[in-house]
């Protein structure tokens, strides 16, 4: 899966920038507050139709414009897709192949990305919810049509949570908002379940990778925190999922709460036997986020899934050794690797005639004679 072309127009800080990117790696490079991470965001919000950084749409569209807009020409397996976002007065627009896609699962099947900006250093340091959304976000990556069932189940919760906390509400006006969070809930529960014992044999080797045999090294454990039953299938979750909650029926209606379900779990990440949130070095802690993203890419390889990876400021975030050894282990991967960094010869040496160098300069972008340019 490739993105050989980005356009954007009134996005962010950009008021018109276009870019060949046909190459295995495309790095975008120059000062700080240019655009470079602008453009990252970008290529996610094809991905996934969502920012990373904000939540307030209309904060994407260029000051003083009207409407944003980002073009891209995607090649997978689904073929080669033009494919267009556009907002307008907060309403967004999709094409494509020039015309409204069918489903949002059609548009996902054209592109698809993993990401790792420096903020999510939070999947380790920060609480359970961090852990529970990395998660949700690599169950996406394997399989799109997840959104639909965690956005329901996060309806559900919240649908029972505004009962719970209404005087005079009975039982039975909360059972079937019960019975919807444990049909929910426990395909919740499996699907995370599925992709974190996807991610354990990956993650230890790739940690090791890059953190190398030093003091960062450590033997890394993965786990689910959660009620449990995972490895007998998806019945047994439901069952123990409904047990729970009728347990806590009376606790739940006389706190005003939704006690019971898998926005209370955790993802474990344990260093040596020890938690990672609790004793990882900063090093370690870069070193584990990266290494997890990279779990994703070859869990994806293993379901012949190739999606991108996007590194936004990545040198800000490791040392001259961890970035030789993540770049050793980029240099042999077949998934395309956008990267933006202040300074490229940080980088080290790219594979020969596979990386194309934008410059982002005050919301522009210029090509730096590198080939299989297909134009601005």
């Amino acid at each position: 899966m490739r993105l050989t072309r980005l356009a954007v127009r009134d996005w962010r800080n950009l008021h018109h920038a276009a870019l060949g990117s046909d190459a295995r790696f495309v790095v975008l490079h120059g000062d700080n507050a240019q655009g470079k991470t602008n453009l990252i965001e970008a290529v996610w919000m094809l991905a996934t139709l969502r920012s990373f950084r904000e939540a307030k749409p209309g904060r994407l569209v260029r000051e003083g414009a009207h409407r944003a807009r980002i073009d891209g020409t995607a090649v997978g397996h689904t073929g080669t897709r033009g494919m267009r976002w556009s907002l307008q007065q907060g309403t967004r627009k999709l094409r494509l192949d020039g015309a409204a896609p069918s489903s949002l699962s059609s548009w996902f099947e054209a592109v698809r990305a993993v990401l790792f900006c420096p903020e999510h250093v939070s999947i380790i340091r920060g609480g359970p919810d961090q852990r529970r959304t990395f998660l949700d976000r690599a169950a996406f990556t394997a399989q799109p049509a997840y959104l639909d069932v965690a956005r329901d189940y996060r309806r559900a919760v919240r649908q029972k949570a505004a009962l719970l906390k209404s005087p005079g509400t009975t039982s039975a006006q909360i059972a079937p908002w019960s019975d919807r969070i444990v049909d929910l809930g426990a395909r919740v529960v499996m699907a995370r379940y599925r992709v974190m014992t996807q991610l354990r044999d990956p993650l230890r080797d790739l940690y090791t990778a890059i953190a190398g045999t030093g003091r960062g090294a450590a033997e890394v454990e993965l786990s689910l925190r959660s009620l449990g039953g995972e490895e007998d299938g998806l019945q047994a979750v439901r069952e123990r999922l409904r047990s729970a909650v009728e347990s806590h029926q009376q606790d739940e209606q006389r706190r005003g709460r939704v006690l019971v379900g898998p926005h209370r779990d955790d993802l474990v990440i344990r260093l040596e036997g020890r938690s990672a949130r609790a004793f990882a070095s900063q090093g370690q802690a870069r070193s584990l986020v990266l290494a997890l993203k990279l779990a994703e890419l070859a869990a994806a390889h293993a379901r012949g899934q190739a999606p991108m990876l996007l590194l936004d400021d990545l040198t800000s975030e490791l040392d001259r050794g961890r970035m030789g050894r993540l770049v050793d282990i980029l240099a042999g991967l077949d998934n395309q690797v956008w990267l933006s960094t202040t300074d490229p010869s940080w980088l080290g040496p790219l594979p020969s005639g596979e990386a194309l160098r934008w410059r982002v300069e005050a919301g522009q972008v210029f090509g730096e004679g590198s080939t299989n340019i297909a134009g601005r």
